[in-house]
């Protein structure tokens, strides 16, 4: 008997939970440390892929360091699954798969975790 998984989308973000999302992806190319996109010279002046989420602006490549700093402090004050979440989804990407085996949860937990952390920010007023 097969086995049915759920298909879990990490890129879906609440409608108001789009300003923090916003932030935390400030907050991500400040760790980061560049704005330059990682993509090929010769694509770089192609327009941009369709969008996914309809008020983020793509031509935001400056970075607000003291906002990104101020919620640096927030997300390291989070539960450790909350802020190793979303330290996968903004700053170190790797796979699904790996980030659920080194928080411990389910494909679905983390999607929960994500969107609970940012939940959290918001409540605490970052």
């Amino acid at each position: 008997m097969l086995m049915k998984t759920k298909i879990v989308d990490f890129h879906a973000v609440e409608p108001h939970q789009r300003a923090i999302d916003g932030r935390l992806r400030n907050w991500g190319l400040w760790c980061n440390g560049t704005t330059v996109s990682l993509t090929s010279p010769m694509f770089r002046m192609t327009p941009p892929p369709p969008r996914v989420r309809g008020d983020m602006a793509y031509a935001s490549t400056t970075i607000d360091r003291m906002d990104a700093a101020n919620l640096a402090k927030a997300v390291a004050a989070l539960p450790p699954p909350h802020r190793a979440a979303l330290n996968w989804a903004y700053v170190k990407p790797v796979s699904p798969k790996r980030a659920c085996q080194a928080i411990g949860t389910s494909m679905e937990g983390l999607a929960m975790f994500l969107r609970d952390g940012r939940q959290m920010l918001i409540n605490r007023a970052v």
